[in-house]
């Protein structure tokens, strides 16, 4: 019936009128069609002028040309185009990848324990504050910085502050607000042995605490 053709249309007849009219699944006919040819089916499309074992050639001739100690994709592929060897980047990438020849990758400084089991939890009070900023608008005002500083060990605010602008002395204000708290005053060395942690990224355009810290290294001892 497949093989059929429409007498109006001209055409077969599809599978799927077929199972309707005489209703049957369509899941029956796939089954019991012959099987397909064993082979690996290769990629579709139009095949390249250039083939893949061909082509490592030429990368592997580009690398050896050059004087660095490896090249990316992108660089190997812009100088196969100077030599006339017209090529998709992904294809590039993926001979590349297949035979070993991508350029080292930079590692990059240490990230610490990819386990994550490590805590910056303290055993006693006023051994690490963490310190933050952000912005936040208020129908009045406007935009507006608030500063906080917290406690490790207790969890608990030691010093914040709000300001219209959020420059470095408004970031150092909870540092001065619990230095006085939990030491009495505020001056050199006050706070020695005090740790201040700061996030490594905060709000965009944000002052980070860490700007302040000639001030903090004063307190901290350390200067």
């Amino acid at each position: 019936m497949r093989q059929r053709r429409s007498p109006g249309t001209g055409r077969r007849y599809p599978l799927t009128m077929i199972c309707t009219t005489y209703r049957l699944a369509r899941s029956s006919v796939y089954a019991t069609a012959p099987a397909g040819s064993a082979e690996a089916p290769g990629k579709r499309g139009p095949k390249t002028p250039v083939a893949d074992d061909a082509l490592v050639v030429e990368i592997r001739a580009v690398l050896a040309a050059c004087p660095f100690h490896g090249e990316g994709d992108r660089k190997v592929r812009a100088r196969l185009a100077h030599r006339g060897v017209a090529v998709s980047g992904k294809r590039v990438l993926r001979l590349m990848r297949a035979h070993g020849l991508l350029a080292p990758r930079r590692l990059g400084p240490p990230n610490g324990n990819p386990a994550h089991d490590g805590t910056i939890t303290t055993e006693r009070p006023d051994v690490m504050w963490g310190t933050d900023g952000t912005r936040f608008y208020t129908e009045a005002d406007g935009w507006c910085w608030f500063f906080g500083a917290i406690d490790h060990h207790l969890d608990e605010i030691v010093g914040w502050h709000t300001a219209k602008i959020g420059d470095r002395w408004a970031a150092l204000e909870p540092i001065r607000q619990g230095v006085r708290h939990a030491f009495g005053r505020f001056g050199r060395d006050v706070a020695r042995g005090l740790c201040q942690r700061s996030p490594k990224q905060s709000h965009p355009g944000s002052p980070i605490v860490s700007q302040c810290g000639e001030v903090i290294r004063l307190l901290l001892g350390a200067g």
